[in-house]
């Protein structure tokens, strides 16, 4: 088989996740790093023999045995690396959130379209098998009608000076939510606060309503001990508790609790492999698209405009 040549752009903490999946993935050649620590570039010529070391990204997009990129940088620096890798017609993945605008994601959207180019976007939860499970069950109506919908994404972190919450928590909640339910939210109220410092806010608390009568509830914070990714599903017949780390299901029904049997899954390399199969065919959108990006953005820029204004945000349908 022809070797899938991709391009790592920041390896940090997830990059070295990255290029670690990557360098397990048959039939991928990992054709250059760019970062700005020479550590790192160090790093992945020490332990993957990756031979072309960049402190500027530009140089690697101008690689043209270079397929692809894979975008692990800062958050603020998304949308221009992505354009510029556009524009020099590379596929991408860009880890979540795709931008820190709509306006911005919209653009990216477009012009990878225009390029006939893939366009991904790194929301993990889309590849997990527990969470693909209670999708299909949902499907064939083994709730019945959907009532509630809860997620708790906690953990005590430090004090971080460039990051909020929101764009840090809140682009799993509304991905999850909508790869569970197909829809987005109508109605949309945030509330949150920053303790350890004056802004931004370190916990948010998101309330979103859909037309089909679900409510949904998001608790994100940085302050509450103990990492826990849950979700909650309340229906009509059944409700279930998942562990989304653990990928374990535990069902609720007319007294009885039993689990159910997932089989977990490695979420990066399937989702690294779902990159790689879009490639061939952009036109076909993928689970993770660059549209699902923008709209998470969307349902982030609403939960902020909420949280500023202390009133409801309702969304065109």
């Amino acid at each position: 088989m022809v070797k899938f040549n991709v391009g790592i752009i920041g390896v940090g903490y997830w990059g070295k996740k990255i290029i670690y999946e990557y360098s397990e993935t048959k039939n991928v050649a990992i054709m250059g790093v760019s970062d700005v620590s020479q550590d790192s570039l160090d790093y992945c010529k020490e332990r993957y023999g990756v031979e072309q070391l960049t402190t500027d990204y530009n140089e690697l997009l101008d690689n043209d045995d270079i397929t692809a990129v894979n975008i692990c940088t800062p958050n603020p620096t998304h949308y221009e690396i992505c354009k510029t890798a556009l524009e020099k017609g590379k596929h991408v993945l860009v880890e979540k959130p795709i931008t820190l605008n709509s306006a911005e994601a919209k653009k990216l959207v477009e012009l990878a379209e225009e390029k006939n180019l893939a366009l991904s976007v790194g929301h993990i939860f889309r590849f997990n098998n527990a969470l693909a499970e209670i999708r299909r069950l949902i499907e064939q109506k083994f709730f019945g009608k959907l009532y509630l919908l809860e997620l708790r994404w906690v953990n005590l972190e430090p004090i971080f000076k460039d990051r909020d919450v929101l764009f840090d928590l809140a682009p799993h909640a509304f991905d999850i939510l909508n790869y569970l339910t197909g829809e987005w939210p109508h109605e949309i109220l945030c509330v949150g606060s920053a303790y350890r410092r004056k802004e931004p806010e370190e916990t948010a608390y998101l309330k979103a309503r859909y037309k089909n009568g679900i409510v949904a509830h998001a608790n994100l914070s940085w302050l509450i001990p103990k990492k826990t990714r849950k979700v909650l599903i309340v229906g009509e017949n059944r409700t279930a508790e998942i562990d989304a780390v653990g990928q374990e299901v535990v069902i609720y029904e007319s007294g009885y609790t039993y689990k159910l049997g997932i089989e977990r899954n490695n979420t990066i390399a399937d989702e690294l492999l779902h990159f790689i199969q879009s490639t061939g065919d952009p036109s076909t959108e993928t689970k993770n698209s660059g549209f699902v990006g923008m709209k998470v953005i969307e349902m982030i820029e609403a939960s902020f405009k909420s949280m500023r204004e202390g009133k409801i945000v309702r969304l065109p349908q």
